[in-house]
């Protein structure tokens, strides 16, 4: 392991680094050197006290080490004890405090950094053999990993130490974790079904779905620059026989320089349904696949897609209801071999929420568990969730319907939210013309068939909140100006009711991290039925986003850069798995900018995205022909968080 120095506050040279010194010529004569530094061994109690050696440069030093007794353990190494000060005696092992020990190790690693950024060698003292004694010049490769672990560990303390303790209820921006590449897999809703039981009851089970409802998904899966698909698959999950093979692996190559696509389009989905791709040599392949779940009768009646997620041990969840005639059901899906244990946090506009029944969820391997909300948190107009779970990752979408009386009122999957933050980004918000809304929402019944935004503030400070909001022209106002509190450990609606008809994004800046998501809506006539979708915070566009557009249905892509101009480049990629010409599309800072994917009667399986420049995000919304039907998905994050495990710290 290399060990770097740089730091520009280190101390001048001490005695310690003086013996460093002695140490590395002793080395160079092949004698074991003595380290005379504040982090040698403790002696035993039993035993007697070192005799004080004094350090001569260039001569090997007495180790100066009392022999333990035959039947004591083996003494600690010199980086993990204090050695007692010069005619005293040792102190017991068993009184030397953690924070003596943690101290002597920051002298050690601090001589040792100073020495390397001076160019001395650095050298590891052996012990001499004996009862007791460590043996061997070289670490175990676990130890050495657990000393870089440390180091890791205190840089980042230190760091937090300099920059000032954060408050309460600020959480740090997720840093990403680098991990080998391993297959790629992403879990695709089920269909949306009826309840069959109590609203109370959180185990539910299902009727069958109204006889118009279909349940389709479309994959993409990229391949090398050799023209070489990854092997992939359909399966339901805990199946081991494939719904649906999409590429059989392959090590040959045609020598071309080549990317090319296997699509599979209008696959019928009956239960959760996973996505593996094999790696594409040192990282995961670039896959992605997208659900659509349509009907035309029943209490089920509109429109409702999700992306296929890849699992998550932390995510949000926003714009769950459990008032009068709205379902929603958390559906959770295990597709590792590994246990998963799930807590569950809940914040309403009331404040957060303590229940029975959200803490240790067990989930088996291939399984999946659903729990209606209203069981845990009743009459509640807005609702967060977040989903935590220890052992295997897992991903989670809620199923929501609404029924006014006996007319249906829409569908939806809500999907992850962007990681917590102090800064949120929405997009793809889509809102209807004012005379054809307003006539709507003045409906008994219908006040929440609106355009709003929701923000969550999980932790224990509140929030003051500065809303943004972004059209195709450049910022638009909001009544009261867009600066609000909201209030710690509940959800602030902010209604966008007041908007134009058009496309928009919203930036929410905030003091304390938080959490957003927007609903949309959308009605054809006074007493049809209507639909409704919600749009979740997105994460910055870097490179190789493969959005899938799904077919059947209408498609509008949405790109803001709120800040700077921002450029993308998007390729298309047809049914047949060939990519098309590639597009340029600016993006000026603070716009909204819009594109129909299927423009020229083109039905792209999916868009290749790429952005450069300034921070830009995505979604696409999904509406169908002329009816109420709407949904919204956002882009799906990119090749650079494939190969790296988001860590989220504190709120």
């Amino acid at each position: 392991m290399t060990e770097t120095g740089g730091r520009g506050d280190q101390p001048e040279a001490t005695d310690a680094g003086a013996g460093a010194a002695a140490a590395a010529g002793a080395a160079e004569e092949g004698v074991t050197p003595h380290r005379d530094t504040a982090a040698e061994a403790v002696q035993p109690a039993d035993a007697e006290p070192a005799q004080p050696q004094a350090d001569v440069p260039g001569q090997p030093a007495e180790s100066g080490l009392a022999k333990p007794a035959a039947d004591e353990a083996a003494q600690p190494s010199g980086a993990e004890a204090a050695r007692p000060p010069t005619g005293q005696a040792a102190e017991p092992a068993e009184s030397v405090q953690r924070a003596d020990r943690k101290a002597a190790r920051r002298v050690a690693r601090r001589d040792r950094t100073r020495d390397a950024a001076a160019g001395k060698p650095q050298v590891r003292s052996n012990r001499a053999a004996g009862p007791g004694a460590r043996g061997g010049g070289r670490r175990p490769l676990g130890a050495i990993a657990g000393a870089g672990i440390v180091l890791l560990t205190g840089a980042a303390v230190a760091a937090g130490s300099v920059a000032g303790v954060p408050g309460a209820a600020t959480e740090l921006p997720p840093v990403s974790a680098a991990v080998p590449a391993g297959d790629y897999a992403a879990i695709c809703p089920e269909p949306l079904r009826l309840l069959d039981s109590a609203a109370e009851a959180t185990d539910p089970q299902f009727s069958p779905v109204s006889t118009t409802a279909q349940t389709k998904a479309r994959a993409v899966v990229l391949s090398d620059l050799g023209g070489n698909v990854p092997g992939s698959e359909l399966t339901e999950l805990g199946e081991d026989t494939p719904l649906k093979r999409i590429a059989e692996p392959t090590a040959e190559s045609s020598g071309e320089t080549k990317v090319v696509a296997s699509v599979v389009s209008g696959q019928e989905l009956s239960a959760p349904t996973v996505l593996r791709a094999d790696p594409v040599g040192e990282t995961t392949a670039l896959a992605g696949a997208a659900m659509t779940y349509r009907a035309s009768d029943g209490d089920l009646r509109g429109l409702a897609a999700a992306n296929c997620m890849a699992p998550a041990n932390d995510f949000w969840l926003l714009g769950a209801s459990t008032t009068v005639g709205t379902t929603s059901v958390l559906k959770l899906h295990n597709s590792s071999q590994t246990p998963s244990s799930v807590n569950l946090e809940l914040i309403s506009g009331e404040g957060q929420i303590q229940a029975a029944g959200t803490r240790g969820l067990l989930v088996a391997p291939g399984e999946s568990r659903s729990i209606v909300l209203a069981g845990l948190a009743a009459n509640q107009e807005s609702l967060a969730v977040r989903v935590q779970s220890s052992g295997g990752p897992v991903t989670g979408f809620i199923q929501q319907s609404i029924l006014r009386q006996l007319t249906p009122g829409g569908v939806e999957l809500l999907q992850a939210s962007a990681p917590a933050g102090m800064r949120q980004l929405v997009t793809g918000i889509t809102v209807q013309d004012d005379k054809l809304a307003r006539t709507i929402r003045q409906q008994d019944g219908y006040q929440n068939a609106v355009p709003a935004l929701e923000v969550a503030v999980p932790g224990v400070t509140d929030a003051v909140l500065e809303v943004r909001v972004i059209g195709s022209d450049g910022p638009v106002s909001i009544p009261g100006g867009g600066v609000i509190t909201a209030a710690a450990g509940s959800i602030t609606r902010v209604p966008l009711d007041s908007l134009p008809g058009g496309t928009y994004s919203v930036e929410v800046s905030s003091d304390v991290s938080i959490a957003a998501a927007a609903r949309v809506s959308r009605a054809t006539e006074e007493g049809a039925p209507v639909d409704f979708g919600w749009a979740p915070a997105t994460g910055r566009l870097g490179s190789n986003h493969l959005a899938v557009v799904p077919g059947g249905v209408s498609s509008r892509m949405a790109f803001s850069a709120p800040s700077g101009d921002a450029q993308l480049e998007i390729t298309p990629v047809d049914l047949k798995g060939g990519l098309g010409r590639e597009r340029t599309v600016n993006v000026p800072a603070g716009t909204t900018v819009t594109l129909n994917p299927k423009a020229d009667d083109a039905d792209p399986a999916a868009l290749l995205i790429s952005a450069s420049g300034g921070a830009v995000y995505g979604a696409q919304t999904l509406t169908n022909g002329g009816s109420a039907n709407i949904a919204v998905l956002p882009v799906p994050a990119g090749t650079q968080a494939q190969n790296a495990v988001p860590v989220n710290i504190g709120y």
